[in-house]
């Protein structure tokens, strides 16, 4: 094995001084922000971050005494940690950690971030191990397999070659299927999906694993029934923000839906708003079902039919994983796969 990379080699590499590449690493505020990268890119290509830039301490799982929530969004903002659907997932995870004296820190990591800002996050976290959780690229799943820190994926799996990566996701696919299922048992045959993928740029298609299972499920679900799959029925939209949202909605409308399956609750509010723009009751006219029953399901009007995520017990189990993990790092890679349940409110009327 070769020797560490040490400051100083990333100093002349980078031409800088020592203390100017300490300043960085330390996060200090008076480096200008070309000069922050300049150095930063030479960490990551020298390998920094995957030895010397990393204490070997964090892998003794006696040493675990901080994990790192890392909170992968796709939009333009990043959301704060008491956004509806992440803040449970957080405070099950903080529950669970409690009980072994271990503290949780809180970043949010853009998908479109680069990579060496990335690993940056997590030598300044001194992290024992890390919860990943949301769509996360494969190329960030692996950034951090690399570094050797003890990783856990929450709401998202990948696979890597040659490696197992631990997760933790709600069983989206069934939770899916019996959704659908449950339109079609109320009479419903010419059913709708409105799903979307990660990035801004549609030709990259980053597409997100749950909303992809969840998809699945909806397509499992008409085959069961024995109903045709129709591609005028199924839209995926990008960012799936408001302006999506009611252009997919115009255009899902020209193939008469009498029910419309959400790839979760937010876009199926913003459907549910989108469709009264255009003159279309709910459900006299179209039945929507969403996914996550995040709490603004309840309080839409009508309220909403959805598919409840336990995302404390995910958050649990994902710390659980992690301690799994670090106790025994050369164990393959195990996906825990929680119970969903439907729950049934007024948006959905029987033809």
């Amino acid at each position: 094995m070769g020797r560490s990379v040490t400051v100083k080699d990333i100093a002349q590499e980078a031409e800088v001084s020592i203390a100017t590449v300490s300043r960085v690493l330390n996060n200090h505020s008076n480096i200008k922000d070309e000069l922050r990268q300049r150095v930063l890119h030479v960490a990551v290509e020298l390998g920094y971050f995957k030895t010397g830039g990393l204490p070997t301490a964090r892998h003794d799982r006696r040493a675990l005494k901080e994990i790192g929530f890392l909170l992968n969004y796709a939009d333009l903002e990043e959301p704060s940690s008491d956004t509806s659907f992440w803040a449970h997932i957080l405070h099950g995870a903080e529950r669970e950690a409690r009980k072994a004296n271990i503290t949780i820190t809180y970043r949010g990591v853009g998908i479109q971030q680069p990579l060496y800002l990335l690993l940056n996050t997590l030598h300044e976290m001194r992290a024992g191990g890390i919860l990943l959780v949301g769509p996360a690229k494969p190329a960030i799943v692996e950034a951090i397999v690399q570094t050797n820190i003890p990783l856990v994926l929450v709401d998202n799996s990948v696979r890597l070659p040659g490696r197992s990566v631990d997760a933790v996701l709600s069983d989206n696919f069934e939770g899916a299927k019996e959704a659908v299922a449950y339109l079609v048992a109320q009479g419903h045959q010419r059913i709708a999906f409105l799903g979307g993928y990660a990035g801004n740029d549609l030709s990259s298609l980053d597409k997100i694993y749950t909303f992809e299972r969840r998809k699945d499920g909806y397509f499992s679900a008409l085959r069961d029934a024995q109903l045709p799959i129709s591609d005028e029925l199924v839209v995926v939209y990008n960012t799936l923000q408001p302006d999506d949202v009611f252009a997919a909605c115009q255009r899902l409308l020209l193939a008469r839906p009498t029910a419309l399956f959400c790839v979760n609750d937010p876009v199926a509010g913003r459907a549910m708003r989108a469709l009264r723009e255009l003159g279309v009751r709910i459900p006299e006219d179209i039945s929507i079902v969403g996914f996550d029953d995040v709490e603004i399901a309840e309080h839409l009007i009508p309220p909403l039919t959805t598919v409840r995520v336990n995302r404390e017990a995910m958050g649990a189990t994902a710390v659980k994983s992690l301690m799994a993990r670090i106790a025994n790092p050369q164990a393959l890679g195990v996906t825990s796969v929680l119970d969903v349940e439907l729950i049934k409110r007024a948006s959905v009327q029987p033809l």
